[in-house]
């Protein structure tokens, strides 16, 4: 049987990295808008490589 963490950690810190990025993006300037690149980069490439797993 798994485990809450194991079941919603990884949804969980996407939805985090997300999140973040949109803040970034939205209010931020300058180096926020590299921060927001990358932490809505990260989630796209978990979902893409569990894709292409398959």
């Amino acid at each position: 049987m798994k485990t809450l963490l194991q079941i919603w950690g990884l949804p969980v810190l996407m939805g985090v990295l997300l999140t973040f990025g949109l803040l970034a993006a939205l209010l931020g300037v300058g180096i926020w808008h590299g921060a927001s690149w990358i932490s809505m980069t990260i989630p796209v490439m978990i979902g893409l490589r569990h894709w292409l797993k398959r």
